[in-house]
């Protein structure tokens, strides 16, 4: 390797030393390896390689074809490689880099600027200046960017190897892979929250593997400030986003969307890494990350993991668990927790371990089915209180996967009353509809079938204490759920006359039951 400085490199390029002061001024022209005391010092190979590369012609001016493909005097288009809804994006050559061969960037570059969208004009101008204030391993970086003289602007940054949407396969399976994914990932995007900078677009497409292995976030055109919380286009009043990927939230108003939509989106990444599968709903088989996927994907915001830090928090957990879930079986947990959890205030530590415990119970699994049945049962209403509270998605998932389960076994006629008991404190503590509609299903099959009278008289003062329109939708949803002979059982006439004369109408005009004359 051989080095000179500003007489050696005037030397190599034969030019004066005059005209080596007005080719430093090109964009393309390369960098000094280092700076000394005497003047900077160049690679001379690489002055060389610039020299014979076709850049530098005609007394230091590029031939007119490459100049046309070079942007910002630095940056030689050489292929297409990608087109979104308005921008191009094409592999280029960095005439800057410090090699014989120039690096290979991406350039992004906006099409169509005077016909295309202004939203979309708007959205693209946004990404770049957004790039331009962040400077985090995990998030991707801006080289540079410019305009041309139409107005076209563009912006260079590292060539990605390839997207997080191609290698879903690789980590399927890989509980500790995908931990380690996920801890880059939210490293980035906890880096945008602290400075108070939105995603709002976070998926596998839009992270990628760098050059160097990092995995980093990147196309910040939905991205927003949240200090400035300005409505840059009209479709900020509306939502944008991906459907499999976005918050309800943000979908409906995209305005309205805080640092819970790009927890939920995390989540919906991670449902992906699990399952392989595109996150189309929220059912998934068991999984030790089950329970943390229903919180950070809950449809209410506040039900969602209050930061990133402590939805990777709970996902360490989760891995932690699935470690040494071979040191004890599921009906063994199950024992333990009973005597932990019978008492009528446990500790938030034995809760905690309840509800993770019985989101990665397998619904498919006949036994463990039987274990839920077995131990939730068991805790007390303030134990339903704090998890709705605390694990509120986690707690509606598990309870409706309970309530399906008693819907369709046999059990012991005491027990039957024991499950029927519980279901009427879960629905009057949460006083939510979904608990609701699962309860009113359940409990109608669990007493027809085992002619158990007390179930019916749960079932009749769970409709006795409805007085809302919306809750009296859920139970009639409900009650059409179950099959007809068990409704029948149930709805006696006595109880029929009993209710709110808007849900006896409710009753009487979908299920067409009225009661005798």
């Amino acid at each position: 390797m051989e080095f000179g400085g500003v007489t050696e490199v005037a030397a190599a390029l034969a030019v004066s030393r005059q005209r080596l002061s007005k080719l430093r001024e090109r964009g393309d022209f390369p960098m000094p390896v280092q700076e000394l005391a005497q003047g900077p010092i160049w690679d001379l190979e690489v002055i060389r390689g610039w020299k014979g590369s076709g850049i530098r012609s005609s007394a230091g001016r590029p031939r007119s074809e490459v100049a046309a493909r070079t942007l910002g005097g630095r940056f030689v288009l050489e292929e297409k490689i990608g087109s979104g809804g308005f921008a191009d994006v094409y592999r280029a050559g960095d005439r800057r880099s410090a090699s014989t061969v120039p690096d290979v960037v991406a350039v992004k570059v906006l099409k169509g600027v005077h016909q295309a969208n202004p939203d979309y004009v708007a959205r693209f101008r946004q990404e770049r200046n957004l790039l331009l204030k962040l400077d985090h391993a995990n998030v991707i970086q801006m080289h540079a960017t410019g305009d041309l003289e139409d107005g076209t602007t563009w912006l260079a940054m590292p060539l990605a190897q390839r997207s997080l949407a191609d290698e879903i396969g690789y980590f399927t399976g890989q509980p500790a892979r995908i931990v380690d994914l996920m801890k880059q990932v939210c490293a980035g995007v906890s880096y945008l929250h602290q400075n108070r900078i939105l995603h709002r677009d976070l998926k596998p497409e839009n992270i990628l593997l760098t050059s160097g292995g990092t995995w980093a976030i990147s196309d910040f055109g939905l991205a927003v400030e949240v200090e400035r919380t300005t409505r840059i286009t009209p479709t900020t009043r509306y939502g944008m986003g991906t459907d499999d990927y976005s918050a309800p939230e943000q979908l409906r108003r995209a305005f309205d969307a805080t640092e819970a939509a790009d927890i939920f989106s995390l989540g919906k990444i991670l449902q992906h890494l699990i399952t392989g599968e595109r996150p189309v709903g929220s059912t998934m088989a068991s999984s030790p990350f089950r329970s943390v996927i229903d919180t950070a994907t809950s449809t209410d915001p506040g039900d969602r993991y209050p930061s990133v830090a402590t939805f990777l928090a709970a996902l360490q957990r989760a891995l932690d668990a699935e470690a040494t879930a071979g040191w004890e079986s599921p009906e063994d947990t199950a024992k333990r927790l009973l005597d932990r959890i019978r008492v009528d205030s446990p500790t938030a530590a034995d809760l905690e371990e309840l509800i993770t415990w019985a989101s990665n119970l397998d619904e498919d699994d006949e036994d463990e089915m039987r274990l839920l049945a077995t131990v939730l049962p068991r805790i007390s209403r303030y134990s339903v209180r704090v998890l709705w509270r605390d694990r509120h998605a986690s707690f509606e998932n598990v309870y409706t996967r309970y309530a399906q389960h008693i819907a369709t076994r046999s059990f012991r006629f005491d027990f039957c009353d024991v499950l029927a008991d519980f279901c009427a404190s879960v629905v009057g503590e949460t006083r939510d509809l979904t608990i609701l509609r699962s309860t009113i299903t359940a409990l109608c099959q669990l007493g027809s079938d085992h002619s158990r009278w007390h179930v019916r008289g749960v079932v009749a003062e769970i409709l006795q204490g409805i007085r809302q329109h919306d809750e009296a939708a859920a139970a009639v949803d409900g009650l059409a759920a179950a099959d007809d002979k068990s409704v029948r059982w149930t709805l006696s006439d006595f109880t029929l006359r009993s209710l709110q004369p808007h849900l006896r109408r409710h009753i009487e005009d979908r299920l067409d039951l009225e009661p005798e004359q």
